[in-house]
């Protein structure tokens, strides 16, 4: 699990970065609210790495999230992003 979790979490892009396309997703799964914010579970077909599961997290208000958390689309991969998923929501939970 090396990948899970993004060292850019919640920081602004650099200047020269490319700005990924927008699309949306449909949650497999919503793990919960907390601290203002939702973390669900997305399946991501366009992905370079193929099919992969994205755990996301963002604010209740609007529609944008970011992925915290990249697998693979298979068992292992999902019984990771559960953990994850509960993981992010605990940690959310302890700071309200």
């Amino acid at each position: 699990m090396t990948n899970v979790i993004r060292p850019t979490f919640s920081r602004p892009p650099q200047p020269d970065a490319e700005v990924p396309e927008e699309i949306a997703l449909e949650p497999l799964r919503i793990y919960g609210e907390a601290a203002g914010h939702v973390v669900a579970l997305v399946a991501d077909p366009g992905s370079p790495a193929g099919e992969v599961l994205k755990v996301v997290v963002g604010p209740l208000v609007g529609d944008r999230v970011e992925a915290v958390a990249v697998l693979p689309r298979t068992e292992a991969g999902e019984i990771d992003a559960e953990r994850v998923g509960m993981a992010v929501l605990r940690t959310l939970e302890m700071l309200e």
